[in-house]
């Protein structure tokens, strides 16, 4: 194999499977240097391109890919590689490799054979794995391990995935240059709205429909959504009092995080809402009160339609008995519990409060996301479920299903990714967070508070060392 790009920092990558299975597009996406697919990794990606999962989907793209860089490759150079749109190339194992009963450690041992093979070149090899067992394996053998971060998204965690929401405190009110006016303006719709235009040198470069808010000495109970900037001046529009004064099917928010997640719900600007929290933080009651609100007293949508994935991510539930629906629900709990809440809601109204759990359920229409291929909805509230167990081309495939009038929620919990291969950091979840921020028909919130038993609260404190 000849490895020559005119770097100074030549490497070759070597594939496995699981990154090919991910992301079949994953080949193009090393710029200049050298991709190597071992033959292991063919077989692998043959076994699994049955079947209408997302990994057999993968799988059968991945070789469509390969069959296409082949057919305009010289079959009698292929030791030295086929030549990459991108100014890369791509390399297979043509050498014969003894058989190991486990695919990770042939593919790990082609892959120390390359490492010596190109010591002397000055070429770095690298083994790319989204299985961090194998990485572990590899780096203790002296290889070079990486996960594929094509779609990641830097610094997920609680302090650094944006969160949805700034602060502004009593220093940053009373700093100099702080100017504020207040307009007023009637719609026929939601009677008053309340707009501060924020003119301070502390504005910086905040993401559209952002929620601020404040609880200073100057401005208690100051709650807001971004709804533009010019300069260093922030038009802020004063939020609905869902703590207090509105309900969504009988649901009123415990929190400012719950007050702002109601608003953006029920905004008709806000196209795309992305809800993240611990579990009992109200992701999911919140969304299905405000999409019954909105569907079933207010008419603004025609129907309400859950979809999530089956873990593990793409798992085929064809095997499963009944209709799509029953095939689905054994996953869909959360959705169940919720629903039972807001069917025995005491502030409900009148029909819902009679009509009772088979009504709400009649309702919901629950698809699976294995299904949702070709599918298109217009005038839909359409709630992804457990979106932290989608990677990112699902995510967008799911959102991308969306139709006119339809809008789209998806909530998730990134301490609780189910999916093999992903992390916090490669979740569709975090992507869809950190890529449709500066989108001005988005809005973002992660909520904070867990709304406990007095049972709850006290194991927490109590049953720990």
């Amino acid at each position: 194999m000849v490895i020559s790009n005119n770097k100074s920092d030549n490497k070759v990558y070597v594939l496995d499977t699981n990154v090919l299975l991910h992301e079949p597009e994953s080949i193009f996406k090393f710029e200049e240097q050298t991709v190597f697919i071992p033959l292991r990794v063919l077989e692998e990606l043959d076994s699994h391109k049955r079947g209408q999962r997302d990994t057999a989907r993968n799988a059968r793209q991945a070789h469509r890919y390969l069959d296409e860089i082949l057919s305009r490759a010289d079959i009698d150079k292929l030791n030295e590689g086929i030549a990459l749109d991108g100014g890369g190339k791509l390399v297979f194992q043509t050498f014969e490799k003894e058989r190991q009963t486990v695919a990770d450690n042939e593919i790990i041992q082609v892959t120390q054979e390359l490492k010596e093979k190109f010591a002397s070149q000055d070429i770095s090899v690298v083994l790319v794995t989204k299985d961090i067992n194998m990485r572990i394996k590899a780096i203790v053998l002296g290889i070079v391990s990486e996960d594929y971060r094509n779609d990641q998204v830097a610094n997920v965690g609680d302090e650094t995935l944006f969160g949805g929401q700034i602060e502004i405190t009593d220093d940053m009110w009373e700093a100099t240059g702080v100017d504020i006016q207040i307009d007023r303006e009637d719609s026929p719709d939601v009677g008053t709205i309340i707009i501060y235009h924020v003119t301070a040198p502390w504005i910086g470069n905040w993401p559209i429909n952002t929620h601020i808010y404040s609880d200073s000495t100057s401005q208690q109970n100051f709650r807001g959504i971004l709804r533009k900037i010019e300069g260093s001046t922030a038009s802020i529009e004063i939020l609905p009092d869902f703590e207090q004064q509105y309900h969504c099917w009988g649901i009123q928010a415990r929190n400012k995080e719950q007050n702002y997640a109601l608003s953006i719900l029920t905004d008709p600007e806000i196209d795309f809402v992305t809800i993240a929290g611990d579990a009992g933080t109200g992701k999911t009651l919140l969304t299905l009160a405000a999409a019954l609100q909105l569907c079933y007293e207010d008419k603004f949508y025609d129907e309400i339609i859950v979809t999530r994935a089956t873990v593990p991510m793409g798992e085929d539930i064809g095997f499963l008995p009944g209709e799509e629906e029953a095939k689905i629900e054994p996953w869909m709990g959360a959705i169940t519990d919720a629903l039972e809440t807001l069917s025995a809601s005491p502030e409900g109204n009148d029909f819902e409060r009679k009509s009772g759990l088979e009504f709400l359920k009649n309702r919901v229409k629950i698809k699976s996301s294995s299904f949702m291929r070709g599918r298109s909805f217009s005038g839909k509230f359409f709630l992804i479920d457990e979106a932290q167990n989608l990677t990112a081309a699902q995510m967008l495939g799911l959102i991308s299903r969306a139709g006119p009038g339809t809008k789209v929620v998806a909530i998730g919990n990134l301490k609780q990714i189910d999916t093999p291969y992903l992390s916090a950091s490669t979740s569709g979840f975090s992507y869809a967070i950190d890529r449709m921020r500066n989108w001005e028909h988005y809005a973002h919130i992660t909520l904070k508070s867990v709304e406990r038993s007095r049972l709850a609260d006290y194991v927490a404190s109590n049953f720990h060392d």
